[in-house]
Parts: structure tokens; sequence; C-alpha cells
């Protein structure tokens, strides 16, 4: 239910199946502990999804 509330009416994007394990061990290699981890959606009118574009900025 959550999917379409969000997704389609809000446009919100979801990211429950981004694979943070990487990102989690590279934190933890630079010693840094809070980042802030973004997508960019692509602009399609009608959309209903997006490939994962998560970015990570420290």
């Amino acid at each position: 239910m959550m999917h379409q509330e969000f997704l389609a009416k809000l446009g919100l994007p979801l990211g429950e199946l981004w694979r943070l394990g990487p990102l989690a061990r590279r934190m933890s290699q630079l010693k840094r502990w809070d980042c802030l981890l973004t997508i960019k959606p692509l602009n399609v009118i009608g959309g209903t999804g997006s490939p994962a574009n998560a970015t990570a900025v420290f």
C-alpha cells in the first residue's frame, strides 16, 4: 500500500532494495559515520519506477 501512496501519488522513491553493505564498509574505512544518501530518479511523466541511482555525499 505504501508503494502506491509514496511512489505513484507523491513521487517519493523507495530505497528498499539498495545494497548498503559497500557503503557501510567504505564509511568504516574513512571513519565517517554519517552522510546524505539521496537518489535522482528519471524524469518520466507517468513512470512508476526508475533505476537505482543512489548517491552518498560525505
